[in-house]
């Protein structure tokens, strides 16, 4: 059984695949298995793969028919044989002895998770750490879904900071026999538009002891060309569905009561930067226009009026929250151009 299985999805990175393949091959701890899956890349990465397994043992490579990241990691799960999993996208990269360090940690406090810190790389190789955990803290039981799972899915309504734990998946190590046990798979990205913070709340509704380690280990790569970068006009209607389903998923693992409280945050959150996103667009404003006044008129906001206490929010969020509600275009236009 190796220590750690790394399982990367593949698809069209064929200029970082490199990158990123090496700080897996030289990590420190040599016993690990590398999971490549081809999701049916259209580039020259199902060679380059190919390639690699043949020159080391530790990889193993999955061909499949593409139906994006979320499925890509699950098949990598099905073959995983390692104490622990983690998750590596393939244009990101990683220091080399991230992974013995999580485990040693890991192993030193019996916990069934790990996560570090993280750094942002820009197109122009500028690193910038990510500091989010400053200094070495451990979860256990129910602090895990009390304090943990909640500041992952959103911030209380007072503070500015839309969450003080990031939801990927890719900063960290996770018990496989948790995932195995419980049979935790990954949603689709194209149904639910953010997958990682569903496979969190499965996941850490089981588990029993969560570590978090101030050192920055993993290097996530600010792509331009990236998915989550595009705009995207159908995103509010699948952030809705997002909402929906945090929802469904917090009353089914029976998180405290505010979680729902947490859940319309992260709904708010998400349609602010969606609201954002379409401003500083290359969209015509007449079609800006259009869209962002069909998300201020949907019904699917008065659930979040009714419940939500807006005059406890930062004054930058109530005041773009109000903006919204009264269908102010000109505001959000112009809050949406500031820093």
């Amino acid at each position: 059984m190796p220590k750690i299985s790394i399982i990367v999805p593949i698809y069209n990175v064929e200029k970082y695949l490199e990158r990123c393949i090496q700080s897996l091959l030289n990590q420190t701890l040599r016993d690990i298995e590398i999971i490549m899956v081809d999701d049916e890349s259209p580039d020259d990465c199902p060679q380059l793969c190919d390639i690699y397994a043949s020159q080391d043992q530790r990889i193993k490579v999955i061909h499949k028919k593409n139906e994006g990241l979320g499925y890509a990691r699950n098949t990598g799960l099905e073959i995983a044989s390692g104490e622990y999993i983690a998750f590596v996208d393939s244009d990101d990269y990683v220091d080399i002895n991230m992974y013995e360090k999580l485990y040693q940690i890991a192993q030193k406090n019996n916990l069934d998770t790990v996560f570090s810190n993280f750094n942002t790389v820009d197109q122009h190789q500028n690193i910038h750490k990510v500091l989010q955990q400053k200094e070495f803290h451990i979860y256990k039981n129910e602090d895990i879904k009390n304090d943990l799972l909640l500041n992952m899915i959103a911030s209380d309504v007072n503070i500015k900071k839309e969450r003080s734990i990031d939801m990927s998946v890719w900063r960290a190590i996770y018990s496989r026999e948790i995932i195995t046990s419980h049979q935790i798979k990954f949603e689709s990205e194209r149904v639910f538009m953010s997958e990682d913070i569903i496979f969190h709340i499965d996941y850490l509704s089981h588990a029993k002891a969560v570590g978090l380690v101030p050192q920055a280990y993993y290097y996530y790569a600010v792509n331009p060309e990236s998915l989550t970068k595009k705009i995207r006009t159908d995103r509010f209607e699948k952030s809705k569905v997002l909402h929906t389903e945090i929802i469904k998923r917090g009353l089914k693992y029976k998180l405290p009561s505010s979680f729902k409280q947490r859940a319309d945050r992260f709904f708010i959150g998400y349609a602010r930067s969606n609201i954002k996103n379409l401003c500083k667009s290359n969209l015509p404003l007449s079609t800006k226009r259009t869209i962002i006044l069909n998300i201020c008129k949907d019904n699917y906001w008065n659930r979040i009026y009714n419940h939500y206490p807006i005059n406890k929010m930062p004054f930058q969020h109530k005041f773009f929250l109000l903006s919204i509600k009264f269908h102010f275009f000109a505001l959000l236009y112009l809050l949406s151009k500031l820093k």
